[in-house]
């Protein structure tokens, strides 16, 4: 199952941003995964023995081209993930989960890095990737990009929910932040960039110290929520994924946002939500 990159052109204080959204292969999870009304142990009870995937989601990757650099936002699954003895080295029961409780598509040309080539963007011209956790989708990406600058959560990275560290390549050591500003609603925040028209706002819920990016243009605010849940609808519902580590801080996460939109002309993208490509289209893709 393959989705279809989008790009969109817009404007941060009348300059030119390309925003690119593309997708690094599939994912279907357990329906109990992807939403369930229990939390912890009974949350895991229930999508063990689900027997039921959903339909294939996208992993999606947020890349922008700004005046400050070329920023790219998570980075994605790749083609390893296929191999049968991928998350062995994780352990048995780390084996066993992810290979029973998540299938993958994905071929050599959605990777991120065969995707910026396709979009004549060459890794040396990334200024940084910016993690907005440390989930395997979102980070075994970058096993090629050990010459390009990696951004985290210090927080994220000092206690990480549900991580693979034997997964990570050998040179990673990423560059911590402090999310020690405030922005709007959120009470944890950084700014990415000088104009402070790209910020990264800490929304925990799924790990203890999740983020989540906001980019201000002229024309919208963009919300890359990544994980914060599998969809808007998630999110309008008040309805949370399995695999959350506290619903009751997830919850307080959604009202957050749900102030924040309030106040913002706001286009919400979770990683794993194919509708938001819809809803990026309608900003005038250019292809």
């Amino acid at each position: 199952m393959m989705f279809a990159p989008i790009t969109v052109q817009l404007y941060c204080d009348n300059y030119p941003v390309k925003v690119h959204l593309i997708s690094t292969g599939a994912v279907a999870v357990k329906t109990k995964f992807r939403e369930n009304r229990h939390q912890g142990i009974r949350a895991m009870l229930s999508f063990l023995f689900d027997k039921n995937f959903t339909d294939w989601m996208p992993v999606y990757v947020l890349i922008i081209e700004h005046r400050e650099g070329i920023f790219i936002f998570d980075a994605g699954e790749i083609t390893a993930v296929n191999d049968k003895d991928y998350f062995k080295s994780s352990g048995f029961i780390a084996n066993w989960f992810d290979t029973t409780q998540f299938k993958f598509s994905i071929t050599k040309e959605e990777e991120l890095i065969e995707q910026l080539h396709h979009l004549n963007i060459s890794k040396e011209k990334v200024a940084a990737i910016v993690l907005t956790h440390l989930h395997f989708d979102h980070t075994d990406g970058i096993r090629y990009f050990g010459d390009t600058k990696i951004i985290v959560n210090k927080d994220e990275w000092e206690r990480p929910f549900g991580d693979l560290p034997k997964l990570y390549p050998a040179w990673f050591k990423p560059v911590q932040v402090d999310f020690d500003q405030q922005y709007d609603v959120f009470e944890k925040a950084y700014c990415l960039t000088e104009s402070k028209d790209i910020i990264l706002v800490e929304t925990p819920g799924h790990t203890y110290h999740h983020s989540s990016v906001v980019i201000k243009t002229d024309e919208t605010t963009l919300f890359f929520a990544a994980d914060i849940c599998y969809s808007q609808q998630q999110l309008n519902e008040n309805k949370f994924p399995g695999n959350n580590t506290d619903n009751r801080v997830a919850q307080n996460t959604y009202n957050t946002v749900k102030k924040f939109a309030q106040k913002n002309k706001l286009v919400f993208i979770p990683s794993h939500d194919a509708t938001a490509r819809e809803r990026l289209q309608q900003l005038f893709a250019l292809y």
